[in-house]
């Protein structure tokens, strides 16, 4: 007689507490739908054969059968040891450490060259219109992990090359050593399950954007401001499922959802945020118009907590700091890591104009030409925060800048 494998008596028992925990809130509503139908049939009521369709089309919405067997597939996957699935014309692989990630393709020579030139042209455009540079250069998380033997990721050597290349040419921030400089293990700068940097670390890159600023150009800003002691940060347990963590279920990795820190300043506060594409603008404090605190929810699937800070990715959104009327005006254009970034650093300016020049269909509002907006609003800074070099060559066309 063949032994049961462990693993097959730990996944029916995962699969019972999963399908009993979705399927119970659900079996009131099918019960009293079905007497319902009953009794509407008997008493001749034609209409009750439609209500009933009704309501298991509304029960068919709630219950999200997707995200349970998304979950339950997860369970299995992680028991039998899968690193890698392929879904959504992407792949998400787990590392040596269970942290998701999707590995970069290597890039040529004159690809990067080409990156670089773009780089260059905004840099010279941004300084004959009285502003200065700087280029934000944050690794995608594969520079950090350790990957299976039979994956071949190139995002450490994509990234060297590129910083060392482009810093010979303009002026460059390399958050690598941001990140080790101050004590963030190579584990707690991204999320698990997604590909984007904690709260903290964009709380740390606004801090050092700053330093750097001031090193480079004298920029004068508030250092309690850049001390989190002076914030309050509230920890979520178990509270977002990253893209990644979208694409293969909660169970894939041993850690399960991330938690996720809600970091909001002690001292008082006062902002005017503008989407313009919108023709949306909101007053108050930090809370009521930086963060969009709509997104705190636990709903694995249906939200992204993510975009609590700043609300997600925009054409454009103007952070008007209320209490700073004398500070200085920053252009920062920008990719998704910096929706972390952005709040904290709009504390130390006047005026952060956020743009973004991503060749995305969904974007309300056209793309901005961003020499013709620097001639316009006239920044005292420019600034480029983007996470590797991203897809060069591909549909995102992030340094199309113009």
């Amino acid at each position: 007689m063949k032994k049961f494998n462990k693993n097959i008596i730990v996944f029916v028992f995962a699969m019972l507490f999963i399908i009993l925990g979705t399927s119970r809130r659900y079996l009131g509503t099918i019960y009293h739908s079905v007497k319902d139908l009953c009794y509407g049939i008997t008493q001749g009521n034609v209409s009750s054969i439609t209500d009933f369709e009704a309501n298991i089309d509304d029960l068919g919405k709630t219950l999200r059968y997707h995200n349970m067997l998304m979950d339950i597939n997860s369970v299995k996957e992680n028991l039998i040891g899968t690193r890698i699935i392929k879904k959504d014309d992407s792949t998400v692989v787990k590392s040596d450490s269970d942290s998701l990630f999707s590995p970069s393709k290597k890039l040529t020579e004159q690809q990067i060259d080409k990156v670089i030139l773009k780089i260059e042209e905004l840099k010279n455009i941004s300084e004959e219109n009285g502003a200065n540079f700087l280029y934000c250069a944050a690794p995608t998380k594969d520079y950090y992990l350790n990957t299976p033997q039979n994956i071949v990721n190139f995002g450490n050597d994509n990234f060297n090359h590129f910083l060392t290349s482009l810093s010979k040419k303009v002026p460059c921030l390399d958050f690598t050593k941001v990140m080790s400089e101050n004590n963030i293990s190579d584990d707690d700068i991204f999320f698990l399950t997604d590909h984007h940097w904690k709260p903290y670390s964009g709380f740390i890159s606004a801090k050092a954007i700053c330093e750097e600023l001031n090193l480079r150009y004298g920029f004068e800003y508030n250092e309690e401001y850049t001390d989190i002691s002076n914030y309050n940060v509230e920890k979520y347990e178990n509270w977002f499922l990253g893209s990644s963590g979208k694409k293969v279920g909660t169970y894939f990795t041993s850690n399960g959802a991330d938690d996720f820190d809600l970091i909001t300043p002690k001292f008082n506060t006062d902002f005017t945020e503008k989407q313009p594409a919108k023709n949306q603008i909101r007053n108050g404090s930090f809370e009521d118009t930086v963060l969009y605190m709509e997104n705190m929810k636990k709903d694995y699937y249906g939200v992204n907590t993510y975009a609590t800070y700043s609300g997600g990715d925009f054409r454009l959104q103007i952070m008007k700091n209320n209490m700073n009327e004398k500070g200085k005006k920053v252009l920062m254009i920008r990719d998704s890591f910096a929706c972390v970034t952005a709040p904290f650093l709009s504390l130390q300016t006047s005026e952060l104009h956020i743009c973004d020049v991503r060749n995305y269909e969904y974007y309300v509002g056209s793309k901005l030409n961003m020499e013709e907006y620097i001639k316009k609003i006239k920044p005292d800074y420019v600034l480029v925060l983007y996470s590797g070099i991203g897809s060069v060559a591909g549909s995102s066309g992030r340094y199309d800048f113009f």
